[in-house]
């Protein structure tokens, strides 16, 4: 749970201000001009990130709203004559409903500050004493998502690598190649798969595992993994140990061979 992991908070809050202002800005410009079409991709961006990040912590009731946020603007973005009304009016409840959560865990995340750096410590000091296994690079534009995983896998004794874009992640990979890439498919998609490319063109795809991680129904994941010829998926999931053993299932499988995926 979010609340439990005062790192894990200050990013959610951190991240989820940002997408409230966000997303103000563009509720209001749609107000303005319901045939703004810019402001409902920004909308639908926005309500994507939050439903991703929000898998990642415990919070259902603003999960569902940022869900049917998310189906609100899809379908303004799919039919141009459809009034914005309804689109607004869950910005607002989402906004409200945020704002709220925002307040309280602001509150909490306060109370717990001067336990938050005795625990830092500690963590580090558990961490450096384990043995460490396989390096795995976790690629994904959401600070709380990149937390949320890099707890889990380093709990589990992995070393992990993060990178917020696709640019640091092909700089990440400049040294020594990780055991397996965790992918956010939203960063692989955002030019038609140009990462896993990139990856391809500097041979890194043949011999690492590229794993997709999206909040994308199931069906609808593994397709698309399959189809960018990625080595498997993963749903996005607060649970440490479904992360873990997803992870550790991909590195148990045999070698990629290095003549193509």
């Amino acid at each position: 749970m979010a609340s439990e992991h005062p790192l894990l908070m200050s990013d959610f809050l951190a991240e989820s201000e940002l997408l409230l202002a966000s997303m103000v800005r563009s509720r209001d410009s749609l107000r303005a001009c319901p045939s703004d079409r810019a402001a409902v991709r920004e909308l639908s961006r926005d309500a994507h990130t939050l439903r991703g990040i929000l898998l990642m912590v415990d919070l259902p009731a603003l999960r569902d709203l940022a869900y049917r946020l998310e189906g609100a603007v899809g379908e303004l973005r799919r039919d141009t004559s459809r009034s914005p009304e309804d689109a607004l009016r869950l910005v607002d409840e989402t906004v409200r409903a945020l704002s709220d959560v925002l307040r309280g865990a602001a509150t909490q995340s306060r109370s717990h500050a001067p336990a938050r750096a005795e625990r830092r410590g500690r963590e580090a000091v558990s961490l450096a004493a384990r043995p460490l296994l396989q390096t795995v690079l976790v690629v994904d534009d959401s600070r709380t998502v990149l937390r949320v995983v890099q707890r889990a896998l380093e709990e589990a004794g992995f070393r992990v690598l993060t990178a917020n874009t696709s640019t640091a992640a092909v700089e990440a990979l400049a040294g020594e190649p990780p055991a397996l890439i965790l992918l956010d498919l939203s960063i692989a998609e955002q030019d038609a798969g140009a990462l896993l490319r990139r990856l391809s063109q500097n041979g890194v795809f043949h011999r690492t595992p590229v794993v997709l991680f999206s909040n994308q129904p199931d069906t609808l994941l593994r397709a698309t993994a399959k189809r960018l010829g990625a080595a498997g998926h993963l749903r996005k999931t607060g649970d440490a140990r479904a992360i873990v053993a997803a992870v550790s299932a991909q590195l148990a499988k045999p070698a990629r061979a290095s003549g193509g995926p």
